[in-house]
C-alpha cells in the first residue's frame, strides 16, 4: 500500500513472546477501547451499494498481452469462447483475437464475465476485464465487485495461513481495506480506474491471492466501513508495526490536513510492552560505514525531497526534533553545496538500507549516530506510523479484543457504518 505500510506475513507457527491467556486476563482488567457501534442508518455519504464495482488497474503501458479467459464471457454483444486471447497494438487503436473471431479496437472493449474468470500473467481474478488503448500502450483493467475485490485483497495486506486467534485483527483490517478503497473511488482523475494493485494502493491479487480466514473475515463484516463525524469514509491509512506509539498523519507528511481520528495514539498492552512488539521488525538495527552512506544519500536526496536537486559531497548528517510520537522531525543534510532538511516520513527515502534492493528505512522512529566509523540507526516500527498498526491488532486480538475495540483504538472519534445492501 502507498499510504498503506507494508505487512508482515504472519503464519500459524509464528511465536509469541507472552501467553495468550495471562494477557487477555490482564487485558480484562483494564480498561480496553469501547468498542465501536454499528450504524446502519443510510446517510447520503455512504449509500453506495456493498457490490458497486472498483476499478482496478492490472496492467500499464504494455505493448501486448496474452488473456486467458475461463468460462462464459461477452464483447460488444457477442460471445467470446472460453480460451486464449490475444491483445496487441495495431495503428492507433489495438487488436483483440480469440480462437474463431477478434476485432479491431480504435480506444477500448469490455469483456464481460457470464460466469467464469480470466487470467493474466498465472494470476486469475474475478469480475470483469476492460482493455483500455492509452496513449502510453494498453491498459488491463479489472471490473469487480468490492467485496470480491477485498478477497483479494485482505490476505496480501495483513498475511496468509493465520492462526485464528487473529482473526479479529483479520477484520478489522477487511473493514479498513473497505473503507480504503470507498475513500479512493475516482482519485485518479482523467484515468480508467480507481486504484492501482500494488503498495501505491492496496495490494490486490486476485484469486491466486485469497485466504479461507481472510475471506470469511471480508463476507462476515460485509458493508462495514469507518465514517467520521460528517458520515464519510474516513482515510484510512494503516501499516505495519507501530513500535509503541502510531504517529500523527500531519507530523509524517505536513502537506496533508490533520485528521482527528488519525492523531498519534500509544500503541501498549497493560503491561507496558508495545502491541505487535513479539514481532522481528517491531526493534530494529542498521549500520552503513560512513561514506556509503554519504554516497546513498547524495544519490537519493532527490527522490526523498520530491525535487532535483545537486547536493554534491555529503559531508555530515543528522536528525533534528522529535514529535511526540517519538519520530524524526528532520534529517539535516550538510554538503558541499548546501544544506538539505529532509522532513517527516520522507527520511524513510533520504536513508536506504544497505540491504539487496535498497529497501528504505523501516520507520522514522530512530536515533542516529556515529559508532567506531559507522553510521548506527536503532529504532522501533514499521511503516508510516499512521493509523491501524497490523502487528498491533494481531497482538490485541492475540489477547482478546474484538475487532471493534480495535479499530476503536486506532482510529478514534470514528463510527463503524454499514453500507446499503
Amino acid at each position: 500500500m502507498t499510504r498503506t505500510g507494508i505487512a508482515v506475513l504472519w503464519v500459524a507457527s509464528a511465536v509469541w513472546s507472552f501467553d495468550p491467556g495471562s494477557e487477555a486476563a490482564r487485558l480484562l482488567g483494564s480498561d480496553a477501547p469501547a468498542p465501536l457501534a454499528i450504524d446502519a442508518t443510510a446517510v447520503a455519504a455512504t449509500s453506495r451499494p456493498v457490490d458497486r464495482p472498483v476499478r482496478v488497474v492490472l496492467r500499464e503501458g504494455a505493448k501486448a498481452l496474452d488473456v486467458e479467459l475461463r468460462g462464459d464471457w461477452i464483447a460488444n454483444g457477442g460471445r467470446v469462447p472460453a480460451g486464449d486471447v490475444s491483445v496487441r497494438l495495431e495503428g492507433a487503436g489495438m487488436s483483440v483475437a480469440w480462437v474463431g473471431g477478434g476485432l479491431p479496437v480504435a480506444g477500448s472493449v469490455a469483456l464481460s464475465n457470464g460466469g467464469g474468470s480470466f487470467c493474466l500473467d498465472r494470476k486469475c481474478y474475478r469480475g470483469d476485464l476492460r482493455l483500455e488503448k492509452l496513449a502510453n500502450g494498453i491498459a488491463a483493467v479489472n471490473h469487480v465487485a468490492l467485496e470480491e475485490y477485498l478477497l483479494g485483497v485482505v490476505p496480501g495486506e495483513i498475511g496468509r495461513r493465520l492462526d485464528p486467534r487473529f482473526a479479529e485483527a483479520v477484520r478489522a483490517q477487511a473493514v479498513v481495506a473497505r473503507t480504503y478503497t470507498l475513500r479512493s473511488l475516482g482519485q485518479y482523475s482523467g484515468k480508467p480506474w480507481d486504484l492501482r494493485d500494488d503498495v501505491r494502493d492496496q495490494v490486490y491479487e486476485g484469486m491466486k491471492g485469497e485466504d479461507s480466514l481472510c475471506s470469511r473475515s471480508v463476507r462476515s463484516t460485509r458493508g462495514q466501513i469507518l465514517v467520521d463525524a460528517m458520515a464519510r469514509p474516513i482515510d484510512a491509512f494503516y501499516h505495519s508495526t507501530s513500535g509503541g506509539h502510531t504517529a500523527d498523519i500531519a507530523e509524517v507528511w505536513p502537506h496533508k490536513s490533520a485528521r482527528s481520528y488519525l492523531r498519534g495514539v500509544v500503541d501498549t498492552a497493560p503491561d507496558g510492552r508495545a502491541w505487535g512488539g513479539a514481532v522481528p521488525v517491531a526493534a530494529w538495527t542498521e549500520r552503513w560505514p560512513v561514506k556509503l552512506l554519504h554516497d546513498s544519500v547524495r544519490r537519493d536526496l532527490t527522490e526523498a525531497l520530491g525535487r532535483r536537486v545537486d547536493p554534491g559531497e555529503v559531508r555530515s548528517l543528522r536528525l533534528e526534533g522529535r514529535d511526540a510520537t517519538g519520530r524524526a522531525r528532520k534529517l539535516v543534510v550538510v554538503s558541499e553545496n548546501g544544506v538539505y532538511e529532509v522532513p517527516g516520513d520522507r527520511i524513510r527515502w533520504a536513508l536506504r538500507r544497505p540491504a539487496k534492493g535498497r529497501p528504505i528505512l523501516r520507520s522514522s522512529r530512530f536515533e542516529l549516530e556515529i559508532v567506531n566509523g559507522e553510521y548506527l540507526a536503532e529504532g522501533t516500527g514499521y511503516g508510516h506510523g499512521v493509523g491501524m498498526s497490523q502487528n498491533g491488532a494481531m497482538g490485541r486480538a492475540h489477547a482478546g479484543q474484538n475487532y471493534k475495540q480495535i479499530l476503536s483504538a486506532y482510529y478514534p472519534g470514528t463510527v463503524l457504518k454499514a453500507l446499503e445492501p
